[in-house]
């Protein structure tokens, strides 16, 4: 087992069931992961990109090759956050369909119960994603409901992977118990796998970091949350990218 949250793969299970339309992201910059402080560097001058970088770029492209052969013993041999931020600072690739309309395309086979639809779109955001947590809670329903349900798991564990390796930073509460993630995306999954709906999102900085902060309410019961993401790295990122252009 990995980890040991309580009720967390029962979170994710709720998001495989229920998770239709992912809410639009608020403008804003994306998410990031805890590393040192950036307030050592002055307005108007962008971060030096970390020198481990390249490293976690390696590490993502070796488990995606891993976990696309769909072996669910990869799963366990995956340090997911790791993963998930090599995926952040690997270099864009050029040509296919561009992700917003694959999302897109997902999210309307979703709706219409298009199950090979949603296999169909999954086939094109997994092999340039695989750190992509709704696309494989959505694949794994549509795998389910076919009646393929090994390659289902595989795609629900690896779902829930990706999801702990967030949780698992923090409670969400505060700044300094903040969530880490690298991309806006991977906040709405993460509250729509606890049963959250996002009302509201805003951009915070504190402590030499920023943080971007949703606020959200149970879809059953109205129970109110804040959330707070660290979004630094990636707000970093975002940065490096603008200045180069």
């Amino acid at each position: 087992m990995r980890g040991t949250r309580p009720g967390l793969a029962v979170a994710a299970a709720l998001a495989l069931a229920a998770c239709a339309t992912a809410p639009k992201p608020a403008a804003g910059p994306p998410a990031g992961k805890a590393r040192p402080p950036t307030d050592s560097v002055a307005d108007g001058e962008v971060a030096p990109r970390p020198a481990d970088a390249d490293a976690d770029v390696a590490y993502y492209r070796e488990r995606a090759v891993a976990l696309a052969a769909e072996i669910l013993i990869e799963i366990a041999r995956t340090d997911f956050a790791r993963m998930r931020r090599g995926r952040l600072y690997l270099p864009e690739e050029t040509g296919g369909a561009a992700p917003g309309n694959l999302e897109m395309a997902l999210t309307q086979a979703f709706q219409k119960s298009d199950n090979q639809g949603i296999l169909d779109v999954t086939s094109k955001i997994l092999p340039s994603d695989q750190a992509d947590i709704r696309a494989h809670m959505l694949r794994a329903v549509a795998l389910r409901r076919l009646g393929r349900e090994k390659e289902a798991n595989f795609h629900r564990e690896t779902a829930i992977g990706l999801i702990e390796s967030i949780v698992h930073t923090g409670d969400g509460r505060g700044f300094d118990s903040a969530w880490t993630v690298f991309r806006v995306k991977e906040e709405y999954e993460v509250l729509k796998a606890g049963g959250y709906l996002v009302e509201g999102q805003s951009l915070a900085a504190h402590g030499g970091r920023h943080f971007d902060i949703l606020d959200a309410r149970k879809a059953e019961g109205g129970t109110k949350f804040r959330a707070h993401f660290d979004i630094t790295e990636m707000f970093a990122e975002e940065g490096r990218a603008f200045g180069a252009r």
